[in-house]
């Protein structure tokens, strides 16, 4: 057998409780009683007395009742302390309950004129003779077992499946002994001749009994020295049913005095061991009534301080719960690490920035392995940092993503000091995210660069042909030529300029939109009679959709329009023709422009409408452009409650496909 959980914690129980020496007296004097008892009426066992029908059903449910009462007390303290030998105590005393009822059920003129069962005149001997051999065998059984097994403690599952067991086997037992006893007794030796008990049963049962109880009594005390409440009245008892057996074999048939003794010895028995437990439950009940009472009146005196106590730790959950949030709501990631650079917190953007889970106990030095600073690993400055060899820093890192896009961070790291004792608690290092910043940067280093080219190239131009102008004196021809340049320049200047200052108040929401019903098809039919034979290109207009009506700025849309038929011929030279389409696609208008030209890379097409991008192509450069064309664009469009998208293939042309809401019974939310 092996252990099958952990052991239950110490507990106050009635099996292990150890006795004092008054308890041990008063044990000891109840004891000396029954032999004194005992020993006066062995003289005396012979005299025959009145014949009392009604002792022995008094006698006998009182102790059926009492053991009973014993049984389920030990099996209680069995489900306390789970030990295998305590379930041996309650089998003995289930079993004396049973063996009590069947032997008064099965004696003579009780019930029954030979007792119930169909007994016979000796059936109840039986039943007593294996009743009072059960409970020294089971006394030794539970010796043994406590030596063996005494730091096995059953699991609660456990104990209580083996409790079931031990109480179905008890009734087996009892009724195996009950049907052998009545059915097979004129089989059965002859043990009781005219009420007298035969020579047969002194020398075969009697005796032997009486010497194993008497040696399960002497292994009892000199195994357990009475020292626990349990074992001081299980000597008593032991000794009272060794005493029964002797008076019987000492003679005098049923209702001698000697047959009376022994059945007040059997009750002696039955209520040794509870009356001993119920005493020591009272004094446990009493003293945990004190204990009760002391801990009210020490609650009492301290209701005000754990109220205080309760309303400082509430305030400090709720303090911690705020802090908890607030880390978790900023924008940055937050670790939050020891001394030695292990992780204490951490919060849920740790993860969102660095694809990985951060656990507590990690090693910040592991957990940031693949971030870069330029020239090193960020971990050589986190160790440098760890090991105090470097002050609290601010940093910018980078690292690769699992897609192989570079991410841009910036670090700032603090020592945590108690202010108290300026003892060192640990770091805080924080992240943010910069990618966005460095793509703007770029994007504004590349704008300047591109405006600068832009701006000084109309600018030159026109400061030169006007300082020609004022001069020198040219022909009329080359004048006329002259202005034309120069106004053809202060044009596209104003154009760049008007980009800007559109821009501008698209962002700042004070762009005035004034919309009314149009059609797209007639819009454009002006827009492409003004670019047609533009650089040599033939546009063609392609109208499917009958009649389509939008609401929209005018002004607004011929920018677009204008934008998009622009790009499209400059980004097609050599590939004159330009296509525009006019449909109706899942209930809105779409308009379609398509070139043939260059066409746009795939991994552009994203970035396309993003202000200030422009594709990184030579071909593309010497054409031209600031990058805010289309994200103007884009924003026009969005206003109207609209939809730009771009499908292109590079060296096959791009057609950029706008949807717009078709005019209804009654105006689309916002476009009032």
């Amino acid at each position: 057998m092996s252990q099958e959980g952990a052991a239950p914690a110490a507990v106050y129980n009635l099996i292990t409780m150890q006795s004092n020496p008054a308890q041990r007296r008063f044990a000891f004097l109840i004891g000396v009683l029954v032999v004194l008892i005992s020993l006066i009426s062995i003289p005396l066992v012979r005299i025959q007395l009145a014949e009392v029908q009604a002792f022995q059903p008094a006698i006998f449910s009182t102790v059926v009742c009492f053991e009973l009462i014993t049984a389920y007390i030990i099996y209680s303290q069995f489900r306390i302390s789970r030990a295998p030998a305590v379930l041996v105590l309650y089998a003995a005393y289930l079993f004396s309950a049973g063996m009590s009822l069947m032997y008064i059920l099965a004696f003579p003129r009780v019930l029954a004129e030979n007792g119930v069962f169909h007994s016979g005149p000796q059936s109840s001997v039986w039943l007593y003779t294996i009743w009072h051999t059960g409970l020294p065998l089971a006394i030794l059984l539970y010796l043994w077992l406590d030596a063996r097994l005494g730091n096995i403690r059953y699991s609660a599952r456990k104990a209580r499946v083996f409790g079931w067991f031990t109480f179905i086997g008890v009734v087996l037992l009892i009724a195996a002994s009950t049907y052998v006893s009545t059915a097979y007794v004129n089989v059965l030796p002859t043990v009781l001749v005219n009420g007298k008990l035969t020579p047969y049963f002194m020398s075969t049962f009697g005796i032997p009994s009486v010497l194993l109880t008497f040696i399960a009594l002497l292994v009892f005390y000199w195994r357990t020295r009475a020292r626990t409440v349990t074992s001081t009245w299980l000597c008593i008892a032991i000794l009272a049913s060794m005493l029964d057996v002797l008076i019987v074999i000492c003679g005098g048939g049923r209702f001698s005095l000697g047959w009376y003794v022994a059945k007040w010895n059997t009750f002696v028995c039955s209520n040794a061991v509870l009356g001993g437990m119920i005493y020591e439950f009272t004094k446990m009940y009493l003293n945990m009534a004190e204990l009760l009472r002391k801990v009210q009146e020490s609650e009492n005196n301290h209701k005000a301080l754990l109220s205080e106590s309760r309303q400082a730790e509430r305030t400090i959950a709720e303090q911690n719960t705020i802090i908890e949030q607030m880390l978790e709501s900023i924008h940055e990631a937050i670790i939050m690490c020891d001394p030695l650079g292990r992780v204490i917190f951490a919060n849920r953007r740790v993860e969102l920035f660095f694809e990985k889970k951060i656990h507590q106990g990690d090693n910040i030095l592991v957990y940031c392995h693949d971030m870069m600073v330029p020239g090193a690993p960020f971990v050589e400055i986190i160790d440098a940092y760890l090991c105090r060899d470097l002050q609290p820093f601010l940093r910018r890192i980078l690292r690769k993503t699992t897609a192989g896009e570079i991410k841009h961070y910036e670090c700032y790291v603090n020592p945590i000091v108690d202010e108290a004792d300026g003892t060192l608690r640990g770091h805080l290092f924080g992240f943010r995210d910069r990618t966005e910043e460095e793509r703007t940067d770029e994007m504004k280093n590349e704008f300047v660069s591109i405006i600068s080219h832009e701006i000084r190239t109309p600018l030159s131009s026109i400061m030169g042909f006007i300082e020609i102008l004022a001069t020198r004196s040219v022909s009329e021809d080359k004048r006329v030529k002259y202005v034309e340049t120069i106004h053809k320049e202060s044009k596209r200047l104003s154009n760049l300029i008007n980009d800007f200052l559109d821009l501008q108040r698209l962002d700042s929401g004070r762009h005035a939109f004034h919309f009314q019903a149009l059609n797209p098809a007639l819009l454009l039919g002006e827009i492409v009679e003004q670019w047609q034979g533009k650089d040599n290109h033939e546009i063609e207009l392609n109208v499917i959709a009958e009649n389509p009506l939008i609401y929209a700025d005018e002004e607004r849309l011929k920018q677009v329009f204008h934008n998009l038929i622009s790009n499209a011929i400059k980004y097609s030279p050599g590939m004159p023709k330009i296509t525009v389409t006019i449909g109706r696609e899942d209930g809105a208008v779409a308009i379609q422009i398509q070139d043939f030209g260059l066409g746009i890379p795939r991994d552009a097409t994203d970035k396309l409408f993003t202000r200030f991008y422009r594709v990184d192509n030579s071909d593309r450069r010497k054409i031209g452009g600031t990058g805010l064309g289309l994200s103007i664009v884009k924003e026009i469009v969005e206003a109207h409650q609209g939809t730009v998208k771009v499908d292109s293939e590079l060296g096959k042309g791009s057609v950029f496909t706008i949807h717009l809401p078709e005019i209804r019974e009654s105006m689309p939310d916002g476009l009032e």
